[in-house]
């Protein structure tokens, strides 16, 4: 997983979806910051837009997953586009 990516996500979190940029860590699950159902679809489609990587069939599981699951969620999609 490059740092690159990671913070690229990092970024979206915060600069688009006004998550606190302390509150993010690898181990931390998605849900514990605060992100309903619309901020779930804009940050898949900001991650469409970015790297042209479709989430969308992952949308009722990204909430269960760690902010390092969802980097190596991504980058994965990344290696089979």
């Amino acid at each position: 997983m490059s740092n690159d990516l990671q913070s690229t996500i990092h970024d979206i979190l915060v600069d688009d979806l006004e998550v606190d940029a302390e509150s993010i860590a690898t181990d931390v699950r998605l849900d514990t910051l605060e992100l309903d159902s619309l901020a779930i679809v804009e940050f898949i489609t900001r991650v469409k837009e970015e790297f042209n990587v479709d989430l969308a069939d992952e949308e009722s599981a990204l909430k269960d997953k760690t902010f390092g699951e969802l980097v190596e969620l991504v980058d994965a999609r990344l290696g089979s586009s």
